[in-house]
């Protein structure tokens, strides 16, 4: 049990080094009229088409309702549904194998008050 935790951690670490070695990005996508909309972070688009994106470093990813939450750092959705992000600005998180988000810092629920 120990070693998989350890292993977790070292993955998480991985992933965490490389996101910080390439450069964080801003993201562009069409909207529902075909204009392009960058942001400073990752991007998504709602049920209708509208662009929401998330701060320089954070994440973006349609729920099941198919509304836009947003993330001060990467995002992920857990096997029930519900989008945890990162509290670091360009921290990841990741879903584990019991369907459980794991996050660099702490994990905070991803709300549409982070998005642009």
């Amino acid at each position: 049990m120990i070693q998989k935790i350890i292993k977790l951690k070292l993955v998480l670490l991985m992933v965490v080094a490389f996101g910080f070695l390439g450069n964080v990005q801003a993201d562009c996508i069409k909207n529902q009229s075909g204009e392009v909309v960058c942001g400073n972070g990752d991007c998504s688009k709602d049920q209708y088409g509208e662009v929401f994106c998330a701060e320089a470093g954070g994440g973006a990813i349609k729920d099941s309702n198919g509304h836009v939450q947003c993330g001060i750092g990467g995002c992920a959705k857990d096997s029930h549904g519900t989008i945890w992000c990162s509290s670091e600005p360009g921290g990841s998180a990741l879903k584990d194998s019991h369907g459980k988000v794991k996050c660099l810092g702490d994990c905070v629920k991803g709300a549409n008050s982070y998005c642009k």
